[in-house]
């Protein structure tokens, strides 16, 4: 069947998404382009629809889901993208239960108040590539189902937990004697010259006012700079700690 008519049910759920109010009431999010859906297909999440603009032709593997195809143009309307890959999928949100993911070992990550849709997807897709355990965002941070978010995301949304919670987070991992770090220009210990191989959260702050759970930070590090910056994106900063943790670990395993 092909949609050409805005006022279809499943036209007027998809637009309701793009909001983040939209997404909660519905307890639906949506993922664009090729590379992101194969990706959901491929994880435990649960999809409702696949669609696609007409004409479109992708492999879709058999799923308990439907598949819708719309006009290019009804497409453009639901789409986050200028340009649109013409394939979206519409997933159900995870329900995960935080305390599955806090563990005695491991490497965290703890989205302080980021509001920058990109950066936190960023940090998503890095923290994939270093095999970080979970991520939390606290403190009113961007919502992790934002569709900029999730297109940083190029799909590790969809292999690593991302856990929107509260500060107490913090506690719960210090009780299980995870140790936790954060960056900070005037610390006196430089990143590497700490043991952050395992057992480490490392909390990332937001871009213009930093960590705000200060007082919850076991140990603050600086990243060694000799240029004239005085500072580094958030996510750029996240890519160089969880980098200098997997080679700790790496040189401990070999």
């Amino acid at each position: 069947m092909l949609i050409t008519s805005e006022n279809n049910d499943l036209i007027k759920k998809i637009k309701k998404l793009k909001d983040k109010k939209g997404r909660y009431e519905e307890g639906l999010f949506f993922v664009e382009g090729t590379t992101s859906v194969l990706e959901a297909l491929k994880s435990d999440f649960e999809i409702e629809y696949i669609v696609m603009g007409e004409g479109v032709k992708i492999d879709i593997p058999k799923g308990d889901f439907e598949i819708a195809h719309t006009t290019e143009r009804i497409f453009k309307k639901l789409s986050d993208t200028v340009t649109p890959q013409m394939v979206m999928a519409i997933i159900k949100i995870p329900k995960y239960e935080e305390n599955t993911y806090i563990k005695e070992k491991g490497v965290y990550v703890i989205a302080d108040n980021i509001q920058d849709p990109g950066n936190l997807g960023t940090i998503i897709r890095t923290a994939d590539a270093f095999g970080v355990s979970a991520i939390f965002t606290i403190n009113n941070c961007v919502d992790i189902f934002n569709p900029k978010v999730l297109r940083a995301s190029m799909g590790s949304i969809f292999h690593i937990p991302v856990i929107a919670t509260t500060s107490q987070i913090l506690l719960k991992l210090k009780r299980r004697g995870i140790k936790v770090f954060a960056t900070h220009l005037k610390a006196q210990k430089l990143v590497h010259e700490c043991n952050i191989s395992d057992k480490v959260a490392f909390v990332l702050g937001n871009e213009a006012k930093g960590v705000s759970v200060v007082d919850l930070v076991d140990d603050f590090v600086k990243i060694p700079m000799t240029g004239e910056a005085e500072s580094l994106n958030v996510s750029i900063a996240a890519s160089i700690f969880l980098y200098e943790s997997q080679r700790q670990r790496l040189i401990k395993n070999n």
